[in-house]
């Protein structure tokens, strides 16, 4: 039975696209022996039992946001670096000594949606994220590959830099370029915004400034999907920030302030110049 009708439910699905830039590793520095049978067992064996070593970490703990071009009034390029390549999601181990880059937008401008396949709340949903549907998006991830391959040709990689695995030397050009990105981008498992937040008077909100789904009572949405556009960055962290300002909403707490923690604010056109 239908309790209420919003047409928001479902739209706006944004997520973050990202890629792989790997370049082969002169050096056995990387994680390629890591990832052999008998140094996994003694990895997961030294993180059981001391909690220390190479299970420890995710190893992704270099990183950085760039602004694509001029005029941008936030970073809008994120990198992860790894001292590791990684094949089909890590379903598959390095074949050489690598390292690469996780590269990609921070604030695509394609957006898609999500829709129930049928009343089977098993069934899988039906979801179109629309990736790579508007211009810039496509310019952008040229520019993430180029601005990766231009990090990696900096002196410091000089010692440790072997051949590029991917894209490869092959793909110079930017059609060869944006071939490569359609081929190999995959989610950065970042879904968000399908319930988003909004005023009542917005027709595309699901829920409001407390998180409760509009037109219902006792119903609330505490989750990524809230978000009215997608964040320039990972979502746990502000994820886990608005679960706590929602939970103490609900509870009746008072919110936690610090006005000493510093805030960052875009920066004008006229700041930039």
């Amino acid at each position: 039975m239908c309790r209420a009708t919003s047409a928001g439910v479902g739209s706006n699905l944004q997520d973050h696209l990202e890629l792989y830039v790997q370049q082969q590793c002169l050096q056995p520095i990387t994680l390629y022996k890591s990832q052999k049978p008998l140094h996994m067992v003694r990895i997961g064996l030294e993180w059981l039992t001391m909690f220390t070593g190479y299970g420890a970490t995710a190893h992704l703990e270099s990183g950085g946001f760039i602004r694509s071009r001029p005029g941008v009034s936030h970073p809008d390029i994120q990198f992860h670096f790894l001292p590791s390549q990684v094949i089909d999601h890590g379903r598959k181990n390095s074949e050489v000594e690598a390292y690469q880059v996780h590269v990609g937008p921070m604030r695509s401008t394609s957006v898609g949606w999500m829709k129930l396949k049928s009343p089977d709340p098993l069934e899988h949903p039906i979801l179109q994220p629309n990736y790579l549907s508007t211009d810039i998006d496509v310019w952008e991830f040229r520019e993430s590959v180029k601005l990766s391959r231009e990090i990696f040709a900096q002196k410091a990689f000089d010692a440790f830099r072997g051949a590029e695995l991917q894209p490869g030397p092959s793909v110079q050009s930017d059609a060869e370029i944006d071939a490569f990105v359609r081929r190999r981008a995959d989610s950065a498992y970042h879904p968000s915004c399908t319930c988003r937040m909004g005023a009542e008077s917005d027709p595309r909100a699901v829920v409001d400034a407390n998180g409760r789904v509009l037109g219902l009572d006792a119903l609330r949405v505490v989750d990524a999907s809230i978000m009215p556009s997608i964040v320039s960055g990972n979502l746990n962290a502000p994820t886990i920030m608005m679960a706590e300002k929602l939970s103490d909403i609900i509870r009746g707490r008072p919110p936690l302030v610090d006005h000493g923690v510093p805030v960052y604010k875009p920066l004008t056109l006229q700041t930039q110049r």
